[in-house]
């Protein structure tokens, strides 16, 4: 009686790969589906309240077009049904049940690119020889959110050798959709608060207006000494028209007027408008531009408007004193611009999400100002990179520079 094959140990190596892609592939997917759905939902709460908040003020022909935003989160329900209640100024009231399945929906689809990788991985496990154990490393790497580019394999067939830039050539593709398909969801995620927060804030600023009208005119009537409360009052006021202002500013931004903008002029103008807060806080400032920087190509108002909100930022983020530092230099056809402080960092997982609209670590915070920044930036052309560690954090800015025939003003 013949005795059977012993199993090779390329065999078992290979079950073993197959294995661990599965294991790896299912632990990642339902990590990446758990958070995705709990961020997804997150935000459908928040989109709720804020449409809760505005129809409270607004009769129901206008509460209609902002539930609309609502419909990619929520399906409307019968009343007496377990939901959310939405109710218009005029006693109107929709019913709103969370669309769980229709956001799993969404999340799954979008993890599709997952699913793709462990095919492949299976597939090399299973189909090729030792020389493929690059290819799967790579696959390894690709499913841990990783995206490598495998090195040239020397003295292999011709197949293996286009099998590998294919791996690659791959790699590119997936990533280009991956980010293709984040910045699309921000898009929309955007757009949904943007009308939302420009309804809200439209609604609200005139009423604000009058009672600060009336304030100081009751104020006006009081002796010089009784007017203590009236001042809070109006500070707090002040406060709520400047958050919504900052609305109004997210969701209707100023196209960019462009022209030559001096660095040296830009960087000086921010130092000096911050000394006094960097002084009340304790924080020392400091800034350079180096010899021969050209002139930024943009909207000087609003490239103001970039670096006060990241200085007051740095400083917000300093309490008990530190250090700004603001640098610019060319880059290429850019100028880099460089905010630095030496706070106690963001944390790592709160990186993505800083510029988030009304996304803020700090109480007394909108959440605007970072999402304003950002907005800026990219209608300028630029980009807007964060680096963070415990010691501190920077703020990157690239932005082009001015034309050539265009001379610094």
């Amino acid at each position: 009686m013949k005795s059977s094959r012993p199993v090779s140990i390329e065999t078992r190596i290979k079950g073993i790969l197959t294995a661990i892609a599965i294991g790896l592939t299912g632990l990642t997917l339902g990590t990446a589906l758990t958070q995705g759905f709990l961020e997804r939902t997150g935000e459908a709460r928040l989109l709720l309240e804020t449409a809760r908040s505005a129809a409270q003020g607004l009769p129901a022909a206008r509460v209609e077009p902002l539930l609309e935003k609502l419909r990619p989160f929520w399906k409307e329900v019968q009343p007496g049904t377990p939901s959310e209640t939405v109710r218009s100024a005029d006693g109107r009231e929709w019913h709103f049940a969370l669309d769980r399945s229709r956001i799993w929906n969404a999340l799954v689809y979008r993890q599709r690119y997952v699913l793709v990788a462990v095919e492949l991985a299976v597939f090399l496990a299973y189909g090729l020889t030792r020389p493929m154990k690059v290819l799967a490393w790579g696959c390894e790497q690709m499913r841990s959110g990783r995206w490598v580019r495998l090195p040239t394999l020397s003295r292999t067939p011709y197949e293996l050798e286009a099998l590998n830039e294919a791996f690659n050539g791959m790699v590119e593709d997936l990533k280009r959709w991956q980010d293709f398909q984040k910045q699309a969801a921000r898009v929309e995620r955007l757009a949904a608060l943007g009308s939302v927060a420009a309804a809200v804030a439209h609604e609200v600023k005139n009423p604000l207006a009058s009672m600060r009208i009336h304030l100081d005119l009751l104020k006006s009537r009081l002796p010089q000494g009784e007017t203590a409360s009236f001042e809070i009052l109006g500070a707090e006021l002040d406060r709520l028209n400047q958050t919504v202002s900052q609305l109004l500013s997210y969701a209707r931004p100023r196209p960019p007027l462009f022209g030559p903008v001096n660095v040296r002029e830009l960087l000086a103008w921010t130092a000096s408008m911050t000394a006094t807060p960097c002084r009340l806080a304790g924080v020392s400032q400091s800034w350079a531009v180096e010899e021969g920087c050209p002139p930024l190509w943009g909207d000087g108002q609003q490239l103001k408007q970039v670096l006060l909100n990241l200085v007051l930022n740095a400083v917000d983020a300093q309490p008990g004193g530190g250090t700004v530092n603001l640098e610019a230099r060319r880059d290429g056809r850019t100028v880099s611009i460089r905010v630095e402080d030496s706070g106690p960092g963001i944390p790592a997982e709160l990186l993505e999400r800083i510029f988030d609209p009304f996304f803020t670590t700090r109480p007394e915070g909108t959440g605007l100002g970072l999402s304003i920044v950002h907005r800026i930036v990219e209608g300028h052309g630029g980009r807007v990179n964060v680096e963070s560690s415990p010691g501190g954090t920077v703020f990157t800015l690239q932005l082009p520079i001015a034309p050539p025939e265009t001379k610094e003003c």
